[in-house]
């Protein structure tokens, strides 16, 4: 059996860095290294990419020295390693692995390089909760009222109360993840330094209705042999015991949340969830894996909340514990979507052939 080169691409600048690069270690252990290649690529707060000479573990910080990494556009994988003191040399990724999935997948889409994650429009439209929503909504799918501002002095807190029928409202940047910049507001007071803040991280601001509702996730996974049959896990819920709801301060207080990774749910009511989580998913456009989040009313209504094309991997996160829980351990959810990730570049590739007239 030919070993498959998997390139772990991790760090980065963001806010994220040293979160991907704790990943990247789970899945590092977690490959078969009988099956599975690691090539370790680490990329520095100054977006330098360094390959980690040493495979035998996966470093805990991204070491900025030695060989720099970079891939040849349209070519499939091959990837120059620069060395200062010495000459170049060619290496061969057959699978790239960005941690978290999103990073990096419009330029490795580019290089032609086969990578985990979705492909094509959906990272850049889940990045943007307004177009999500209007795609969703299209496709007649359950959301909850929204507004959309690009300038600070655009909506009142009154005309917006009046047009989303809701008191209380949410504010959020539209395109920041882990609620950062997001506040809850139920008076005029407080409403104007929640769009502040919001246009502190975003120049496109998304005001919402209050929903008193469960917080459900569900985590969907497409089929490796047939990509329009999804696996979705039994949904999760989320329960904010000392915050106002899920906030970024909220997802670090194990204590002031309650994560329930099998919902108290009836079998129907788990139906619908995951039912609507792949027409989420295909509405989107996702590929690979997705978690949908749900609004539940009292009287059993859904609203879908978001869509996160590329969820937290981590052994311990949501979207892992979801799928053990349905029958999926996180060493076989690693092997899929690497598996996944090669076989739609053969398709790719088949398709290709089957154009070319030449």
């Amino acid at each position: 059996m030919n070993m498959i080169n998997v390139a772990l691409l991790f760090g980065g600048g963001s806010l994220g860095h040293d979160f991907s690069v704790r990943v990247a270690r789970s899945v590092y252990e977690t490959l078969d290294k009988k099956r599975y290649n690691p090539i370790l690529v680490g990329v520095a707060r100054d977006g330098k990419w360094w390959l980690q000479e040493n495979t035998k573990e996966c470093p805990l910080h991204v070491e900025s020295s030695g060989a720099q990494f970079a891939f040849l556009p349209g070519g499939g994988g091959k990837a120059i390693v620069h060395l200062s003191n010495s000459n170049d040399r060619i290496c061969h990724v057959d699978v790239a692995f960005p941690i978290p999935p999103y990073a990096c997948s419009s330029l490795l889409e580019t290089l032609q390089v086969p990578f985990v994650g979705s492909r094509g429009p959906a990272p850049a439209i889940c990045n943007d909760k307004q177009i999500t929503k209007r795609i969703l909504r299209d496709a007649g799918l359950p959301v909850a009222r929204s507004l959309t501002v690009t300038g600070r002095e655009e909506v009142k807190f009154q005309i917006a109360q009046e047009a989303l029928c809701s008191r209380s409202l949410f504010v959020k940047p539209a395109s920041l993840y882990n609620s950062i910049g997001v506040s809850k507001v139920a008076c005029e007071s407080d409403f104007q330094a929640a769009v502040d803040l919001a246009f502190s991280y975003d120049g496109k601001v998304l005001i919402e209705e209050y929903v008193q509702a469960r917080e459900l996730e569900c985590a969907v996974l497409a089929d490796v042999q047939r990509p329009s049959k999804l696996f979705c896990s039994w949904p999760s819920e989320i329960i904010a015991v000392e915050h106002l709801f899920f906030t970024a301060q909220a997802k670090l207080d194990e204590r002031g949340v309650v994560l329930k990774t099998k919902a108290e749910l009836e079998e129907a009511e788990a139906d619908r969830v995951r039912a609507l989580s792949c027409e989420a998913f295909r509405a989107i456009g996702c590929e690979a894996l997705a978690r949908v989040d749900f609004f539940m009313r009292p009287n059993g209504e859904l609203l879908i909340n978001e869509v996160g094309n590329a969820p937290d991997l981590g052994p311990s996160s949501l979207f892992s514990r979801m799928m053990e829980a349905s029958g999926m351990p996180y060493n076989d959810l690693v092997h899929r979507l690497v598996e996944d990730a090669l076989k739609r570049s053969e398709r790719l590739s088949e398709r290709g052939q089957s154009c070319d007239l030449r």
